[in-house]
């Protein structure tokens, strides 16, 4: 990250570290390198970009020789991307060599597996490895859907380096563990061991089209983290099943471990209850400490079943229970088919635990909860109570101290699942766990009206009416509203947690109609299942209430009439105005500058309500939260900042990784934060503690970002001209939109969604069909660049400020020029609109707050 000022090289201002556009003029600094003095000796950042990336695409330090050495160099990439890079050797196994690795993309460290085969294997021999290798890797990498809490992921598989990329777990194995414990462990941490590798075994025998094996369970591969948690690794490609015929006894190291692999597995026919062994195995040694005596002398005799290395558990130690050794019994038989399978054995275990460490949960209440009906009945009596519990501590009790593993990877997966909506989490998990009950519960909305009359309005008129919701069912509701084009909800989406209610608003403005007559239409409510409840909308058309409007001298605030007009100035920064955002009730204005100030000005009369923030770097932008609780700023060098609105308290502060976050929304229930930075990432953040909950990689030329008011498309521009839309929920790329000549400096979307807009270098206002995301029309609003848009809450008009210093009002419809405001001294940078559409306030490079009035 540079810490050195960057010139703008359209007006020569010296700007922050980090600045992405020229406080002064708004002018693009992406190509403008920091000032800095160049070293003797030192090359050149041209020389260095070009010796790193060639052509324009990242090379790998390495060549691909270094990759056929058997024995890898620590600082050398493993792919032609150039994203992994070896660190230090850890490990290695029959058949692989373990790295540690840094993922250089996502900054975190991570193991690389690869595939090394014996130099003295005939070619057969060989190529059937690399065979069993391919298919192997494929079907581990299953293993991450829907994923296991106790085994690490699997992030990528490179099969032309023959190398696997998994989850790096700093912890201790096993074996150290019980050195450092004396030898031995107490029963109840060896069951709890047990179960929970038992648990893994479960998921990877489960598998389709056929189980995974792991065929080599012992102390040095289950690993202990700090915080408690049994990681089963190292497993499927280290100990890989033999490839030919019966194994001799000194080609042991290709099939698996003295002590621990059982006799069909030394004679290549390794089976799920292969693992079974290895497990009892394990489970006996910690248990007392025992190693037996098997060597590759006496292995031919336990291959034939003469020699059994363990006797029963209670001639080593009496104290034992006898559950235990009747378990071990069977789980170390010679014969395969005399062992339990992994779910009898995770049965077994459980068993025996829970007269031993089974403690009632203690919910938030105070309330002891001793099984999950209960759970379940205490969920929904204490619904947004038990949606915080879910999101914080309840999946770790529940495994420590009900050792209900499933139940607690169901809890994780439903919080994953819904990272950004807790009360779509729970209610998801509730839904799973009581299928048949309350699974099966319908949603159940009620509204206080069942059809709304606006009555008669004029064609320049709008009217208002508010809209009860109440949610009298079981289960979590979701609205998308669905509004006819002559109607404005105040929210694309409602969120409504069992027994609770919010108000909707409902404008109807006639502007948005082409025709004259009776209107009769719907509004329409769909829930997440698809399930669409309806209101009926009523209106008619008055030509005689226009007239009478008229004549009483009625103001209908037509940005489109071209009478706006400044109504107020404010010298609110020492530099350029970059944050600005109107609270959602209208009352307040908060604004942030270069000059690392926040302030909240009365929209009644401009004055100076609270200086929120004297140490913000760079503010580059502010956002009210829907409930008008909370209000979020984002700086070059300070992150992202929340503070309560009505106090003034900042509450929360999400450091910044990158030289700054810039763009910055709030979900529809102010539950989570969306935001992108300079790295080309978007990144959802939850309130509650600042967590990050999900990323998207977009690509490193991303310079703009906006999201749909419902939160499912996400709309970025790019320095190369693109709009690329990706899935709000997966993060997958949509579509790629074409239409700007250079870089896109903005988008927005509309109020309900229909529609949104690009700005760009070129001067152009591109507006896009927003479900379908089709370009509707081109205009040419500026001759130089666009620093930024804002739509008016009808959709009717945009208002674009361009570094000229001008700003322009457009109708979306047909692309007329309405007005053209001036009053800043320098460049646009911020244009929005109040709540009711009433205001446009807008930022400049000169420091000043404009207020303008239709």
């Amino acid at each position: 990250m540079s810490l050195e000022p960057v010139k703008c090289r359209a007006c020569g201002h010296l700007n922050p570290p980090g600045s992405r556009f020229c406080n002064a003029c708004g002018s693009s600094l992406l190509f403008i390198r920091p000032l800095r003095l160049q070293r003797k000796n030192e090359a050149s950042e041209d020389e260095r970009t070009q010796n790193q990336t060639g052509s324009g695409q990242h090379q790998p330090e390495t060549e691909v020789s270094e990759l056929e050495a058997e024995t890898l160099t620590p600082g050398i990439t493993i792919d032609p991307a150039g994203r992994y890079m070896l660190t230090r050797a850890i490990g290695q196994g029959g058949f692989g060599h373990a790295y540690l690795a840094f993922d250089r993309q996502l900054q975190r460290y991570c193991v690389a597996k690869r595939q090394i085969t014996n130099p003295e294997w005939d070619v057969r021999t060989r190529e059937q490895a690399l065979r069993n290798f391919h298919r192997e890797a494929r079907l581990l990498v299953t293993l991450n859907t829907p994923g296991h809490p106790n085994i690490p992921e699997i992030y990528e598989y490179l099969p032309e380096q023959r190398f696997l990329v998994m989850k790096y777990v700093e912890g201790r194995d096993l074996g150290l563990i019980v050195h450092e414990q004396g030898g031995r462990l107490t029963v109840e941490e060896s069951l709890t061991i047990a179960r929970d590798v038992a648990d893994a075994l479960v998921y990877m025998h489960a598998r389709e089209p056929e189980p995974v094996l792991h065929r080599d369970i012992k102390l040095a591969n289950i690993l202990i983290d700090s915080a408690g948690r049994v990681w089963l690794i190292d497993f499927g490609l280290s100990r890989v099943a033999p490839v030919q015929g019966e194994i001799k006894p000194d080609d042991t190291q290709l099939a698996g471990t003295l002590g621990f692999t059982p006799p069909e597995q030394w004679h290549g026919k390794a089976e799920p209850r292969s693992d079974i062994y290895a497990l009892s195995a394990t489970l006996y040694i910690l248990l007392t400490g025992f190693h037996p005596e098997l060597t590759r002398e006496n292995l031919s005799e336990f291959l034939l079943g003469k020699v059994q290395p363990y006797p029963p558990l209670r001639t080593i130690d009496a104290e034992l229970p006898l559950g235990v050794e009747a378990l071990l019994i069977r789980g170390l038989a010679l014969e395969p088919e005399q062992r339990p399978d992994a779910e009898s054995f995770l049965a077994t275990v459980r068993e025996l635990l829970m007269p031993i460490s089974h403690t009632d949960l203690q919910a938030p209440d105070g309330s002891e909860l001793a099984d999950e009906t209960a759970l379940r009945q205490w969920a929904e009596a204490h619904w947004t109570d038990a949606a915080t519990w879910l999101y914080s501590t309840l999946p770790d009790q529940v495994e420590q101290l009900w050792g209900r593993n499933k139940l607690a990877a169901d809890m994780r997966r439903a919080v994953a699942t819904h990272s950004d909506d807790m009360h779509a989490g729970l209610d998801t998990l509730l839904a799973h766990l009581d299928t048949e009950n309350f699974g099966a519960e319908r949603p159940h909305l009620v509204t206080d009206q069942r059809s709304i009359d606006f009555g008669a309005l004029s064609l320049d008129e709008r009217r208002d009416v508010w809209l009860k919701l109440s949610n009298k069912g079981r289960r979590y509701l979701q609205l998308t509203i669905q509004t006819p084009r002559w109607i404005i909800a105040g929210t694309k989406s409602v969120s409504l947690p069992p027994g609770t209610h919010q108000r909707l608003k409902l404008t109807a403005d006639m502007r948005r109609v082409e025709d004259s007559g009776i209107f009769h239409d719907m509004l329409i409510l769909r829930d997440a299942t698809g399930a669409g409840f309806q209101i009926e909308l009523h209106a008619h058309l008055s030509r005689w209430r226009a007239f009478l409007r008229s004549v009483a001298g009625t103001r209908n605030n037509d940005w489109t009439a071209g009478n706006a007009r400044l109504l107020r100035t404010l010298q609110a920064h020492r530099g350029g105005v970059w944050a600005l955002a109107f609270s959602p009730d209208n009352s307040n204005l908060v604004s942030g500058g270069v000059d690392g100030m926040v302030r909240i000005w009365r929209v009644a009369d401009g004055s100076l309500v609270s200086h929120l923030d004297e140490q913000a770097g760079n503010a580059l932008n502010a956002s009210y939260s829907p409930d008008g609780l909370l209000i979020a700023i984002t700086a070059s060098d300070t992150g992202i900042k929340i503070w309560r609105s009505h106090e003034r308290k900042l509450v929360l502060t999400i450091p910044s990784h990158v030289s700054y976050q810039e763009n910055i929304y709030f979900s529809y229930d102010s539950q989570a934060l969306i935001s992108n930075g300079n790295d080309g990432t978007i990144r959802y953040w939850r309130l509650r503690d600042g967590k990050q909950v999900k990323l998207i990689q977009t690509v490193k030329s991303a310079l703009s970002f906006t999201c749909r008011p419902d939160v499912q498309v996400l709309a970025v521009g790019c320095s190369d001209g693109v709009i690329r839309l990706y899935d709000g929920k997966e993060g997958h790329l949509q579509a790629s939109l074409s239409g700007h000549r250079s870089e896109v400096n903005c988008v927005t979307y509309s109020r309900d969604g229909s529609m949104f807009a690009s700005g760009g270098n070129d001067g152009m206002i591109c507006l896009w069909d927003g479900e379908r995301g089709t370009l509707e029309q081109t205009i040419q609003a500026h001759q130089n660049a666009i620093r930024t848009l804002a739509i008016h809450p009808d959709g009717l008009l945009i208002a674009s400020g361009g570094v000229d210093g001008s700003i322009k009002l457009w109708r979306t419809n047909d692309g007329h020029l309405c007005q053209t405001l001036s009053g800043h001294s320098g460049g646009v940078l911020r244009t929005t609109f109040s709540p009711e559409g009433d205001l446009l306030a807008s930022g400049g490079s000169d420091g000043k707050v404009l207020f303008w009035q239709a």
